[in-house]
């Protein structure tokens, strides 16, 4: 256990040596990344024990190998370490699929395939049938209460999606513009790569 002496004396050298640290060593850079609150800090050491990369020595957080892996983060008895994240902005995010292209971890999705024919969305279709009774190459059909589209048969002429009363049939286009580009914030190791590539600059903090 840690005295109280100890760790008032821990805490005096912890804000020395942020003070350095944020004077000398790129303080931007570091304040995005893992840093600790040093009010709520009681100089557990639970944060250096758990660092895959031995990021932190001496309760002094070295940026240049911090990969943010957030186990520091989960780690800390009283909340004293915040990460930085990001998130995206569904109204601005065009899904170009530039950021899951130079993502250095499986974390965006790094492709949306284009569908070959236009997509049924179940909830919103009633079953009416009318798509399947008018499209001119028979290419619906029902099966088991659904309704399916033959990819060898569709010809993407799109009558089923002018047809539809619920508009429950998206066009290829449609679909990929209805989809959200998603972030495993967990795995995230916010290297910005997918901030700066971004034609919109739709990731927010």
């Amino acid at each position: 256990m840690i005295s109280s002496r100890d760790a008032v004396l821990g805490k005096k050298l912890l804000k020395l040596i942020f003070k350095h640290l944020f004077q000398e060593e790129n303080p931007k850079k570091v304040v995005k990344e893992a840093y600790p609150n040093l009010d709520n800090c009681i100089v557990c050491g639970l944060c250096t024990k758990v660092c895959p990369t031995e990021a932190i020595k001496l309760f002094k957080f070295r940026d240049v190998i911090c990969e943010s892996c957030g186990a520091c983060v989960d780690v800390c008895p009283t909340d004293a370490i915040t990460l930085d994240r990001f998130r995206v902005d569904k109204e601005r995010c065009i899904k170009c699929g530039y950021c899951g292209i130079v993502c250095t971890i499986p974390i965006i999705k790094k492709e949306i395939p284009r569908p070959k024919t236009p997509i049924i969305v179940e909830s919103r279709c009633n079953f009416c049938g009318l798509c399947i009774k008018r499209c001119p190459e028979g290419a619906l059909y029902f099966k088991d209460g659904r309704v399916f589209i033959k990819e060898d048969r569709c010809k993407a002429c799109l009558s089923c999606v002018d047809l539809c009363p619920m508009k429950a049939i998206y066009t290829p286009e449609d679909y990929i513009k209805s989809l959200i580009v998603s972030i495993d914030i967990y795995s995230c190791i916010c290297c910005r790569e997918c901030e700066y590539i971004c034609p919109l600059k739709d990731m927010k903090k």
